[in-house]
């Protein structure tokens, strides 16, 4: 625990955050959050998303179920024949019953980033210029990238945890393109997952 604890602090010290604007409640639950996500090791919940572009005049409104398993596997499922899985080996999308080459390639790329952002943040928040700030009860947290490969694709990601708690309740993805805003519910973490899912 005192090792976690040292982990977190020196992580907390090296992190390109804008310390200045930050509270002492704000630097406390931000602390919390990052030793929460440390120690995750599975994750479910219901999502809604909302994907605003700006070459469309209606936004596409999207729910299903998510499952995660530490360190990267992830099943983002629509429904029984649309959904996608991530594992260490393979990244994939099924469109009615078929793989889908198209959608595949741009799930991988988000997959891998979502992974990385709901869990162990202490490491994978190193690629991000990072701020945060309290909202009631939440504590908002933006990461904007520093690679230029990731810079290309996202201008930054938001995300809502909830203090109290330590779960996430919302994730944003923002680029020049538009966002995609993604919203848990019955979130649940550590909880048994079947493996057999993401295969």
């Amino acid at each position: 625990m005192m090792r976690l604890r040292l982990c977190i602090t020196a992580f907390l010290a090296l992190l390109p955050v804008w310390l200045s604007a930050q509270t002492p409640q704000e630097k406390e639950a931000f602390s919390r959050i990052v030793s929460s996500t440390t120690g995750m090791k599975t994750m479910t919940a219901d999502f809604a998303e909302t994907k605003h572009l700006k070459m469309l005049s209606d936004d596409v409104v999207q729910s299903g179920k998510l499952w995660y398993k530490a360190p990267s596997c992830m099943r983002w499922e629509y429904g029984r024949d649309f959904y996608g899985v991530l594992s260490p080996k393979s990244a994939y999308m099924v469109k009615a019953g078929k793989r889908d080459g198209a959608l595949t390639r741009g799930f991988s790329q988000t997959g891998k980033m979502v992974t990385g952002l709901i869990s162990n943040l202490s490491d994978n928040l190193k690629d991000y210029k990072v701020s945060y700030a309290k909202e009631g009860g939440d504590l908002k947290i933006t990461a904007v990238p520093t690679s230029p490969r990731m810079k290309g694709m996202v201008d930054c990601v938001v995300m809502m945890f909830d203090i109290s708690t330590c779960l996430i309740k919302s994730f944003e993805i923002q680029n020049n393109a538009g966002y995609t805003l993604i919203t848990f519910s019955n979130v649940k973490r550590n909880a048994e997952i079947d493996s057999q899912l993401f295969n």
